[in-house]
């Protein structure tokens, strides 16, 4: 795999998690890395991880707020000089309980998991052109693509529109030279899927035909596949990683 010695790339949502290991996995490949948190308590979490120097600045966003991605997107830009890839990560689930979930908590899930990665992408494309094109990953869910199984519909339907985004910009970006790809995992071991309870934990795992939850670590092979130039030709597409749960 190609490595990105000389890239720029910003993941969001890289505070924890599978976000915290894709902007590790980018470092490691070459790029300089910028890696995104709520606030600056979750920036520092991220930090005290993942370390920081020339090559490795966090920023905080709250990307709820309006004008947050292009902010974050040109605090960047002014620290590195420009910007290769987006890593679109960041996301809430809000309740699973259909019947728990307010309008204002449906607004917020929406709006961070998938306003906010348009933005982002709109504002990065205006500097990725100029760069000579560049490369966006979205981080969508299984949970888009079969209703979800512990998570409830305003995540759902957030991550089905990401997918739907994906295909859309990439078309729309592709004369710029900028490529679109998303990524769909499935029950990844987290910091958050080990507290889940050991029940729910057992079902997902009888649903997966490779039997076993996957690691962050399979979820960044997928990421450096679709933003590296072995992926040049690779558009549109969403690549699933997620154990043979979803065949479609």
């Amino acid at each position: 795999m190609a490595g990105f010695a000389g890239k720029i790339v910003l993941v969001t949502g890289a505070s924890r998690g599978i976000g915290l290991e894709l902007a590790r996995a980018f470092a490691d490949a070459g790029a300089a890395v910028g890696y995104a948190g709520r606030d600056a308590d979750s920036v520092a979490r991220g930090r005290e991880r993942l370390g920081e120097g020339p090559r490795l600045r966090g920023f905080a966003a709250d990307l709820a707020r309006s004008g947050a991605p292009e902010r974050l997107v040109a605090a960047a830009v002014e620290a590195f000089g420009g910007i290769d890839v987006l890593v679109n990560n960041a996301g809430i689930a809000g309740p699973a309980d259909p019947w728990q979930v307010d309008e204002a908590e449906w607004d917020r899930v929406q709006t961070v998991n998938l306003r906010a990665a348009f933005f982002c992408a709109r504002a990065a494309v205006r500097h990725m052109k100029a760069r000579g094109g560049g490369s966006i990953v979205n981080v969508s869910s299984v949970a888009g693509q079969i209703g979800g199984v512990a998570t409830g519909p305003a995540y759902v339907a957030a991550k089905a529109g990401l997918i739907g985004l994906t295909r859309s910009l990439a078309r729309q970006f592709a004369p710029l030279g900028v490529r679109v790809n998303c990524i769909a995992p499935a029950d990844i071991e987290t910091d958050m899927t080990a507290a889940w309870p050991d029940e729910l934990r057992r079902r997902l795992v009888a649903l997966t035909p490779l039997g076993r939850f996957g690691t962050a670590r399979e979820v960044c092979g997928a990421a450096l596949y679709l933003a590296g130039d072995d992926a040049s030709f690779v558009t549109g597409q969403t690549l699933n990683v997620n154990g043979g749960i979803y065949m479609g």
